[in-house]
């Protein structure tokens, strides 16, 4: 796990990504979509051992099977070896849905997993600096929902760091 804690450069680019997110979702047309092709984004990617994580959200792209609502929302629980700092393990997960066609994307918050592949185990914990805390009940559910991870013992808690 990263040993690094956010300083105040990491906090001015998370928050440019935040604003420009916030920009972005301001200008949610639909009148840019033809070149975007939508793919299928999972809800769950989480690296093995103890990395930071955020939780992040997006409307799904209209016309992508979403049962004809164009506001339905995805959640996302995101968590990337060697992420420095929380906006790492952001970035590329925003950019994918961008490329992908969602809109209206937010980072929710951070923290921590730890992924025991052997023990079978999910540990939810901790906050970010630049995003705040995740819900980490809901980063649970969403897990949970997932069939790749049924078999896990998944807990959380709003301790540590």
């Amino acid at each position: 796990m990263s040993n690094f804690t956010t300083n105040q450069e990491d906090l001015r680019e998370a928050e440019k990504l935040q604003a420009r997110l916030r920009h972005d979702n301001n200008d949610d047309d639909d009148d840019d979509d033809d070149d975007v092709v939508f793919q299928c984004i999972p809800n769950v990617t989480i690296a093995e051992g103890a990395h930071k994580y955020v939780l992040i959200t997006g409307v799904i792209p209209a016309g992508s099977n979403n049962n004809g609502n164009n506001r339905e929302r995805q959640h996302f629980v995101v968590s990337k070896k060697n992420a420095d700092y929380h906006r790492n393990a952001a970035e590329p997960m925003v950019a994918a849905l961008e490329r992908s066609g969602y809109k209206s994307i937010s980072i929710l918050g951070g923290g921590r997993i730890a992924l025991d592949k052997e023990k079978k185990t999910i540990s939810i914990y901790g906050y970010s600096y630049g995003f705040g805390l995740a819900d980490h009940a809901l980063s649970k559910s969403i897990i949970e929902m997932d069939p790749d991870w049924k078999e896990y013992t998944i807990t959380w808690s709003n301790e540590g760091y």
